[in-house]
């Protein structure tokens, strides 16, 4: 029994510092936030003490990833719409692109073109294709406006064509 009171204490004090870590850190302004610090009530037990300490701590990095990570998020959503934006205004400079006709151009009279790390190459009526990670490829058959245009859109929103780590 006391050893089930024990086990009980112990998952108590964890739930009690993971709790406070998730209602306290989100609002928290300033650098040591309350719940932190051990309650009194527990400081007297040094293990549940530590036990607190630790639970507080673990829980705070794992609210601070999700924080990261919901930021990442965020930033890659905002990208890939501002990136289709400016697809539908045709404003493949604003992204750092050349224009679907620009690479199709290119491609046509047989000028190898490099676009944000793939490299594009037409020769024997197909579309060579080296992604970042050099990984090759067909892309096509002609390099035609449409095909230049999937591509480059899909290259805008933050994608890579073929295998990715």
């Amino acid at each position: 029994m006391a050893r089930d009171a024990a086990h009980m204490a112990y998952w108590l004090v964890e739930e009690l510092a993971m709790t406070q870590a998730r209602c306290e850190l989100p609002y928290a302004t300033y650098a040591y936030p309350y719940g932190a610090k051990c309650p009194i009530i527990l400081s007297d037990v040094p293990r549940l003490a530590d036990l607190y300490e630790q639970a507080w701590s673990h829980e705070a990095r794992v609210i601070e990833e999700e924080r990261e990570e919901a930021a990442e998020h965020l930033r890659r959503e905002q990208s890939k719409a501002y990136a289709i934006n400016c697809i539908e205004r045709n404003d493949w400079k604003a992204l750092d692109l050349p224009s679907p006709e620009h690479l199709s151009t290119e491609l046509y009279a047989g000028r190898p073109m490099r676009v944000d790390g793939h490299f594009l190459d037409y020769e024997d009526g197909i579309v060579w294709m080296d992604n970042p990670y050099g990984v090759e490829g067909c892309l096509g058959e002609e390099p035609t406006i449409h095909l230049c245009r999937q591509f480059l859109s899909r290259i805008a929103k933050g994608g890579i064509y073929g295998p990715e780590p």
